[in-house]
């Protein structure tokens, strides 16, 4: 009921200023007229519990008249929807244009009830942002007990590259090898009559062969156990970087 006594007696207001200004200024007419529409469109949505579209429709007719007594209006609507803190700067608003108001008493409960509703979000929102930190501090001191210091850091692509070489290197004297006893096996077998440049040039390519082929292999096969023995031994170790969470953020220590 004090609701509706209050957008009578903007309403008149608004009626009484649109008939004056109409005198003086066209300008001033048209928006009163236009107040007068918004302010009936925001009571037929109160009414109907359409609290957006009333306080959206009061807002306007505010501002174009800048009517005190709507701000009870705006103050009204947006405590319905728990916007506490619009509700409070228009309660308070009003109060400022109409210290004398006869609901004063009123609005200063509200007034009470708001900033008491405001403050206890803000610190339950505080004390859940408290709580969230030392939840992840928590967190992060396990962590940081249950994993190791230091780590080991490979010797990287150096050892494979060792024993891919060093074992081509063995393929390839495999294959002279095998050239080399294959032209052994050809002196061995040659057949009477065969041409003596050709038995002489593979008797003496023989051994070239198989000697040249040894060596790859102990070459490589030194290269293949060296490359072995670096990459497990090889490597060292190195600092695990540490997160912390503190009060401003998180922080990152460590070598890389």
């Amino acid at each position: 009921m004090r609701f509706l006594l209050i957008l009578a007696v903007v309403s008149s207001c608004l009626v009484s200023t649109a008939g004056v200004q109409a005198q003086s200024s066209q300008s001033r007419e048209a928006r009163i007229a236009a107040a007068k529409q918004a302010f009936a469109v925001g009571t037929r949505a109160y009414a109907n519990g359409e609290f957006r579209t009333a306080l959206t429709s009061f807002q306007r007719a505010y501002e174009l008249t800048g009517s005190p007594d709507l701000l009870y209006n705006i103050a009204t609507v947006s405590d319905r929807m728990r916007r506490d803190e619009q509700a409070l700067d228009a309660y308070e608003g009003y109060l400022e244009a109409r210290p004398k108001s006869a609901d004063r008493e009123h609005v200063e409960s509200r007034i009470d009830v708001l900033r008491a509703a405001i403050e206890a979000r803000r610190r339950a929102e505080l004390d859940a942002e408290i709580e969230a930190r030392s939840a992840a501090i928590e967190a992060a001191a396990r962590v940081k007990a249950e994993r190791p210091l230091t780590e080991h850091v490979g010797p990287g692509p150096g050892p494979w590259i060792t024993i891919g070489v060093g074992g081509a290197a063995v393929v390839a004297g495999a294959v002279l090898v095998g050239l080399g006893q294959r032209d052994k096996k050809s002196v061995e077998s040659a057949v009477p009559g065969s041409s003596y440049s050709m038995v002489e040039e593979m008797a003496d390519r023989g051994p070239r062969r198989t000697k040249a082929g040894i060596a790859l292999m102990a070459v490589g096969g030194v290269g293949v156990l060296g490359g072995a023995i670096w990459q497990l031994t090889g490597g060292h170790e190195e600092a695990v970087p540490e997160v912390s969470i503190g009060p401003t953020g998180i922080s990152v220590k460590g070598t890389f």
